[in-house]
């Protein structure tokens, strides 16, 4: 089965304003479905198979012969969530008449005894979960921002954020908070995820806007930097959107350029503003992003004096010692690695002792040797 996002491509940055208010919704289709357990052989084939129709529908959507596979598809299974909720969200009817069949659909689909997924404490109700996702980026689509948290109550603002089926949860919280610049609960979200380890396309992209919101250029920039050198295709994006003429591209990878597409479709309430989407066309052209010298900015945010504080390169290290190497990019052991005992002197409130508990620590300098440090250590001893 295709996982396949079909979507009605802007045709420039005036044109992209409002795509989740368009017919053609975003659908990722089969994402996290195989982890599903089905109580029989019949229930599951009927679901695989129901998703199968409703998948040849999305991808032949201006074929009216394909019309009929929608409600074949909800015929099949019951269990086609993706395909009940296209078939409300694409009725032309008002917006608070979608909202309500969406939220009667979220109530039938919690009594669903199937479709459930294990999650780190207890088995998730997925198919619940993917309707809440629906629902919340029906609210963002309609600029109903202040909404997003209620699409996912009561029960999954509690779970462990280390399922991964919750991180499209969280992604709807980070955008919703940026928009009403909630930069508390942003930042909130931000630690939680920040417990995945590694950053994805949408808190790069967030801390981008974020930073840019905060008047932090260069901070902006950096997290910029690191997105394109985590999804090179972010650039494509912006490229089709800037120049609606590009109808033929390639890719050598799909799935690297859907996850990039899908990530900047998120934040059309950013891109779709002059400020911000001329600030990306600008670090996009520009020479600013090349290398790696901004990465530090970036690294700045991501480690706090508190988290310097945990790591037991810094043990003995006054607070006033962690903040001013703090400002100075001197973040983890790797970094000292770049400076030069002379230059780590040269910054004001650094001395001889600071040197001396940063070996103690098994930190050492560019121009450091083992055996300097073993002598550096022996001279109190020797005293």
């Amino acid at each position: 089965m295709n996982n396949k996002k079909i979507i009605e491509f802007p045709v420039n940055k005036k044109g992209y304003t409002g795509i989740r208010n368009k017919t053609y919704r975003d659908f990722e289709l089969n994402h996290g479905y195989s982890r599903i357990k089905f109580s029989s052989k019949e229930l599951e084939s009927d679901f695989k198979e129901s998703m199968k129709l409703f998948t040849e529908f999305i991808e032949n959507i201006n074929d009216p012969k394909y019309a009929i596979y929608i409600e074949d598809a909800i015929a099949l299974s019951k269990y086609n969530v993706d395909a009940k909720v296209w078939k409300i969200v694409s009725k032309d009817c008002a917006e608070y008449e979608i909202e309500l069949a969406l939220l009667r659909l979220k109530e039938e689909v919690y009594t669903f005894e199937e479709g459930y997924v294990e999650g780190k404490l207890f088995p998730i109700n997925y198919l619940h979960l993917i309707v809440c996702h629906h629902l919340a980026e029906f609210y963002l689509g309609n600029k109903l921002y202040s909404k997003v948290w209620d699409a996912y109550k009561p029960f999954y603002m509690a779970l462990d954020m280390a399922d991964e089926v919750l991180v499209p949860m969280y992604h709807n919280f980070i955008v919703a908070s940026l928009i009403l610049n909630d930069f508390t609960m942003l930042n909130h979200y931000y630690k939680l995820m920040s417990k995945r380890g590694k950053n994805d396309d949408v808190i790069l992209l967030s801390k981008v806007f974020y930073h840019l919101m905060q008047g932090e250029e260069k901070e902006a920039v950096a997290f910029y930097n690191k997105l394109i050198k985590n999804n090179k295709y972010i650039s494509d994006v912006l490229d089709r959107i800037a120049n609606p003429k590009l109808i033929e591209f390639s890719t050598d990878d799909d799935c690297k350029y859907l996850e990039a597409l899908n990530t900047v479709i998120k934040f059309d309430y950013f891109i779709s503003r002059e400020y911000y989407f001329d600030f990306l066309m600008h670090v996009r052209e520009s020479e600013y992003v090349i290398g790696d010298e901004l990465d530090k900015y970036a690294d700045r945010k991501e480690i706090t004096v508190s988290d310097m504080k945990r790591d037991r390169s810094f043990l003995a290290i006054r607070d006033t010692e962690l903040k001013i190497m703090h400002e100075n990019f001197l973040l983890t052991k790797e970094d000292f690695l770049k400076i030069t005992k002379s230059e780590f002197l040269k910054i004001k409130g650094l001395g001889k002792g600071t040197i001396r508990n940063l070996h103690l620590n098994g930190v050492m300098f560019a121009d450091d040797s083992e055996f300097d440090i073993q002598m550096d250590l022996m001279e109190d001893d020797l005293w």
